[in-house]
């Protein structure tokens, strides 16, 4: 299916722009095959939020499905106060304004497909869907802890809250984990000192917290995966990184790195 000068496989996740593969994530571009399954239609905010995450991921959905778009838009090129592929629907959701071209049979019956599957996805339970395959094993359940700012400099209070959820979407998008990121125990001042009652009132199997502080070297941010039932750290780094590539530095390498923690040991 192609719009304008892009061109999208769902099949192999790729979005391309004039032949040139467009570096996108997984969550945004989710997003794009579940707008562009309804051209023309709003889709609320709650399928959306359906559609990545179903009913069973604890995560902040709200700042989750925010960051999404904006990477969605990013990608596309496009502004959310000039759109002209995505539409905001103030209080309601989302609408692709673009003009799809199909690209033949094949292109046409997949993405049918897809618009099943979206359909499906304002199943009972106020619009969530399970998306998870049958005799799946039980998820690891991972809290992540709101990242502390201790620069002492209040301005980057922001920047802990924004890698923060980048770090939670990220590891949402991995179907072996149950993420909880909005929890109000993640989010006390103490929580630091206090990770055994994160465990029990969550019934989390591991906790991740992370400090930004800013040696004279400039920023780093110190993370931690720790499980939860002994307070054992399995993995600590320190990441750094230029300020425009921070974020992404942070979240691929948490991920990496509880990825190789939990990973089977053959």
């Amino acid at each position: 299916m192609t719009f304008g000068e892009f061109t999208v496989d769902p099949a192999a996740g790729e979005l391309r722009r004039a032949g040139e593969k467009v570096r996108i994530q997984d969550l945004p571009f989710r997003v794009l095959t579940t707008l562009l399954a309804r051209p023309g239609a709003v889709v609320t905010r709650d399928e959306l939020r359906a559609s990545l995450w179903g009913a069973e991921t604890f995560v902040d959905a709200e700042a989750g499905l925010n960051t999404a778009i904006a990477k969605l838009r990013e990608a596309l090129d496009d502004r959310a106060d000039a759109p002209r592929l995505i539409e905001t629907i103030p209080k309601r959701g989302y609408r692709f304004i673009g003009t799809l071209e199909p690209t033949g049979h094949h292109a046409s019956r997949r993405w049918a497909i897809v618009a099943a599957a979206v359909i499906l996805v304002s199943v009972a339970g106020g619009g969530y869907a399970l998306w998870r395959t049958a005799g799946a094993s039980r998820r690891t359940t991972i809290a992540i802890v709101l990242f502390r700012n201790e620069t002492g400099r209040s301005e980057l209070d922001r920047l802990a809250q924004q890698l923060t959820d980048a770090t939670v979407v990220a590891l949402a998008q991995n179907p072996a984990y149950a993420i909880i990121g909005n929890a109000a125990i993640l989010r006390t001042p103490r929580v630091f000192e206090d990770l055994k009652a994160v465990g029990s009132t969550l019934s989390a199997d591991y906790i991740l917290v992370a400090q930004v502080q800013e040696p004279p070297t400039g920023l780093i941010v110190r993370a931690h995966f720790i499980r939860a039932s002994d307070q054992t750290h399995l993995w600590a780094r320190g990441i750094t990184a230029s300020a425009g590539q921070l974020e992404q530095q942070v979240v691929q390498t948490i991920a990496a790195g509880i990825d190789a923690s939990l990973r089977p040991r053959r």
